[in-house]
């Protein structure tokens, strides 16, 4: 990043350049850019982001990978070539699972990357984070620039050396102006020694032993090539390290020139630069380059050593509920909290099996010291351990049991008590991968696996998982092409008025005919759907489908028949939910009273106020409500009564049973007495015998639908069946 962009923060918000050439991702980008307080400028190909670059020098640029004209990595080189694009933060966006494009991102000269799908709110914070660090390492260069430039100012001290180490001559630099009340401490302090230590001595009565050594080396070295050499070295002096350089040259063929500098300010500038590198901004641990190279080392010591490690992949639970619902502020808070909880329930042993580990861990950590840094906070949510020198799995597997035991105590943040899980992933060197990319990628799959396992668990990872990923992902490509292939197709079930044994409504199943697997269970890609956000497009294309359905039946029977559709939780949360429900009747011409949409109790009793609003909204269109699945969920009896809904569906899991379970009989009886009192009507599914229906008609049902009564059929099936006076076998 240019030097005056440091400054220029301080004036107006930064700026930062877009480029895409999709313009709903532009549009969503330059929102979230928005919502955090940043200006952007925009390109719709790599092309147009070089020039972008050179002739607005943006604070930060975010990247696409795939553009027409000139991709995101040849676009990234350009503008690394151009003289104002050298440190400019430049942000990759990538495939979600694409390793090779990331190498390739950050070999094109990439600061960061993200990946598809994006986590929006947690993008513009990251944002911030990079630029914060930018300006950080800006303002250090700077300053690292103007102390060796005052350095520079003041005369060096200069030593004459025979070949044999001895000081011919010995002339100490002035002393800093800073320091004149010390005396003649200062000199030592500034010098390293007085003039009357070293002249005529050897350099081995002078200096330590090694250092000694290691500056003859170098005089012989000098006087051989004929070339500047130079050592750098540390003395403790009055208390406290400080580094010098003395830098040698042969001035004839048996004595060197030498000039000592103290280069402490500038070893301090270079750490505190190797921090904001390797170490996590917010939680002061090491960062995912940190623990990157820490794992590499690992890997080549265990290599060598054929000795065996564990790396644990741990992730928050519903984090972003916690972001959402709290504000990132608190998350940010028990981001910390939990890193500090990390830090005090790995004990060092599990760390640290040795003591040269210590001395060959990666970068020091926040305090300055090594302890800890087999820690990592990788991102986001989501942490890292390594475990070196591994002799049992259980070891491992007792580590991220405690490690998991430990997130389940409340964090006390500001006044509140916050609860959360964990999920861990466990990949073990060799058994799982021989490089780094596959024991980190593995360990994150053995994470997802225990969080699909019901979460709050740690799961080891097996190649069967990568098997069932990468299933998961070809089954999701395919879900994404489904609608367009016109793959997708709808089933109806009848529902029987019990009292007259008429068909007085259906309801809406969607199925899948895949183009090599064949039917696809609902149970399988119905989740898959919710999961990746798809059952939104999928939900209008059912509506829509149904609704003309409804309308054409309406016309071959000539009387009313309801059409039930199911809502997601996600389509139901959706704001849009109202526009599209009112378009798809206005497109079909379908009578509102004949549509019926379906939600759990979970989903109305997700958040009632705003279910309340979006209800209000529905019935203000003329729509009728319904619960499904009955009985398994959680209503509360004062929102069930003002929810107004038309009808209750009691759970199949209670019809299974009759007649014989005779707790899931009176249940059932005590809902339809319930829904009675509410003046609501009682929908009975899964009804599979006559005896089931008996009971039901008994009960006072109003409506049965299931395998008894009418199979999920085709639409000219169940046309048929509206033609006909149709009477259920062994219904009375």
């Amino acid at each position: 990043m240019p030097a005056h962009n440091a400054t220029k923060r301080a004036s107006k918000p930064a700026v930062v350049l877009v480029a895409d050439d999709d313009p709903v991702m532009r549009l969503l980008m330059v929102e979230m850019l928005d919502s955090v307080g940043l200006d952007a400028i925009e390109a719709e190909d790599g092309a147009q982001a070089v020039q972008l670059a050179r002739e607005r020098s943006p604070d930060l640029i975010l990247m696409d990978v795939e553009m027409p004209h000139m991709d995101g990595f040849a676009a990234c080189r350009a503008i690394r070539d151009a003289a104002n694009g050298v440190s400019v933060p430049i942000v990759m966006v990538t495939g979600g699972d694409d390793l090779e494009a990331v190498t390739n991102a950050y070999e094109a000269g990439a600061t960061d990357f993200v990946s598809k799908p994006i986590n929006w709110p947690i993008l513009g914070h990251r944002v911030l984070y990079v630029l914060r660090a930018s300006d950080a390492i800006v303002r250090l260069r700077i300053a690292d620039a103007q102390n060796r430039a005052v350095l520079a100012a003041i005369p060096d001290t200069f030593f004459r050396m025979s070949r044999e180490g001895i000081y011919l001559d010995y002339e100490p630099g002035r002393d800093h102006p800073g320091r004149a009340s010390r005396g003649q401490q200062a000199h030592a302090y500034l010098n390293a020694y007085p003039v009357d230590d070293c002249v005529g001595k050897h350099v081995a009565e002078v200096l330590p032993p090694e250092i000694a050594e290691r500056m003859l080396e170098q005089v012989e070295l000098a006087l051989r090539v004929q070339q500047v050499r130079s050592v750098e070295y540390e003395l403790i002096r009055f208390g406290e390290a400080q580094h010098f350089e003395a830098r040698l040259v042969a001035t004839g063929s048996s004595e060197v020139l030498g000039l000592v500098r103290d280069i402490s300010e500038r070893k301090r500038a270079e750490e505190q630069i190797r921090r904001l590198a390797y170490c996590d901004s917010l939680t002061g641990i090491p960062n995912r380059q940190a623990f990157l190279e820490m794992l590499e080392r690992e890997l080549q010591r265990s290599k060598i050593g054929n000795k065996k490690f564990a790396v644990l992949f741990m992730d928050l639970d519903a984090f972003k509920r916690i972001n959402d619902t709290l504000g990132h502020n608190v998350g940010d808070q028990l981001l910390q909290q939990v890193s500090e909880r990390l830090r005090e329930t790995i004990r060092p042993s599990d760390l640290l099996s040795r003591a040269e580990l210590v001395t060959r861990a990666a970068p020091l950590n926040s305090t300055g010291s090594t302890e800890g840094t087999n820690l990592a906070r990788l991102g986001g949510d989501e942490f890292t351990i390594l475990i070196p020198d591994l002799e049992r799995v259980e070891h491992a597997l007792n580590v991220a049991h405690r490690v998991k035991d430990a997130m389940r105590r409340p964090f006390l943040i500001e006044g509140n008590e916050i609860f959360v899980t964990a999920s861990i992933g466990i990949s073990l060197f060799p058994e799982d991968g021989d490089d780094c990319t596959s024991l980190l990628k593995f360990a994150d799959t053995a994470m997802y696996h225990a969080k699909n396992c019901g979460k709050n668990n740690a799961k080891l990872y097996s190649s069967s998982l990568t098997m069932q990923i990468m299933s998961h992902v070809k089954l999701e490509v395919g879900l994404r092409r489904a609608l367009q292939n016109d793959e997708l197709y709808l089933l109806y079930q009848p529902q029987l008025d019990v009292r007259s044994n008429e068909i007085v409504g259906v309801e809406a199943l969607v199925r899948w005919r895949h183009a090599e697997r064949g039917i696809v269970s609902p149970t399988e890609f119905i989740p898959l759907a919710e999961e990746t956000g798809l059952i939104v497009p999928i939900g209008e294309w059912v509506l829509r489908t149904a609704c003309i359905q409804a309308r054409h039946w309406q016309k071959l029977a000539r009387r009313p028949v309801r059409m039930a559709v199911n809502l997601s939780a996600k389509q139901f949360k959706d704001e849009n939910l109202s526009q599209i429900v009112l378009s798809a009747l206005q497109d079909t011409g379908l009578d509102p009273r004949l549509l019926e949409l379906e939600l759990t109790e979970g989903t109305l009793m997700d958040d009632a106020k705003a279910t309340l609003s979006t209800l209000e909204q529905l019935r203000g269109i003329g729509v009728h409500l319904s619960i499904d699945d009955f009985g398994i969920g959680y209503s509360s009896m004062n929102y069930l009564k003002r929810f107004d809904v038309r009808a209750l569906k009691i759970d199949r899991s209670f019809i299974s049973g009759l007649p014989q379970d005779s707790e899931n009989a009176a249940i059932t009886r005590a809902i339809i007495a319930m829904a009675h009192g509410l003046k609501m009507v009682v929908v009975a599914e899964g009804v599979e015998t006559g005896e089931q229906l008996g009971m039901l008609e008994e009960y006072g049902c109003d409506l049965v639908q299931g395998f008894y009564l009418g199979r999920p059929a085709p639409a000219e099936t169940v046309s048929g069946m509206l033609q006909t006076l149709w009477v259920p076998l062994g219904a009375k």
